[in-house]
């Protein structure tokens, strides 16, 4: 049986680059990268985080996004040079996207835009975890908050060991990287010729 262009275009595995907008190395980051990029394993999926480099150390602040901006434009262009199918920006702040998206023609996904879609359509109670409240809490603290809440929405990314233990109770848990990468590659495959 003789398939069609399409059925071969969406059989190829699609390249998504993660990009990491801070000035931490890989050496850094690589042991909690690695577990973010376990937990976003798919079939026909090969996932790559793609650090900047450059830029501030962390992002907490409306100041830091800005400053990392234009690090992430730069790293998303080398992405799109390098043959990825779609880029997934690895900060809820979404530093850079609109200008990225602009200079490329692969889709580009910010982390907090895709939280913050699925959040809208959530079945309350609703409950938002911040980086702040992430960064400062204890897993029993995080507990405690999120109380009788149906939904649980990460404000953060990098926070991904969270899930099984907040989705106890039969609460869902929003997970901004598994959101946007399950946005990057529905419009990759929308994108396909066929």
């Amino acid at each position: 049986m003789k398939r069609g262009p399409r059925a071969d275009a969406l059989r190829r595995t699609v390249r998504i680059a993660v990009v990491g907008p801070t000035s931490m190395t890989w050496d850094e980051i690589a042991d909690d990268v690695e577990l973010d990029l376990a937990r976003l394993r798919r079939p026909g999926v090969e996932v790559a985080y793609v650090p900047t480099g450059t830029g501030p150390r962390s992002i907490t602040t409306d100041e830091d996004e800005r400053a990392a901006a234009a690090h992430v434009v730069v790293t998303v262009e080398r992405c799109a040079r390098q043959g990825f199918d779609g880029v997934i920006i690895d900060c809820t702040g979404d530093p850079g996207i609109e200008p990225a998206r602009q200079r490329v023609a692969i889709p580009v996904i910010g982390a907090g835009e895709a939280v913050r879609r699925a959040s809208a359509q959530a079945t309350p109670p609703l409950v938002v975890l911040s980086g702040d409240l992430l960064r400062a809490s204890t897993q029993d603290e995080l507990l405690e908050l999120v109380g009788r809440a149906r939904t649980v929405a990460l404000g953060a990314t990098g926070w991904s060991h969270l899930v099984p233990m907040l989705a106890g109770d039969g609460r869902v848990v929003l997970d901004p990287l598994d959101l946007a990468l399950g946005e990057c590659v529905t419009q990759i495959a929308a994108n396909q010729p066929g």
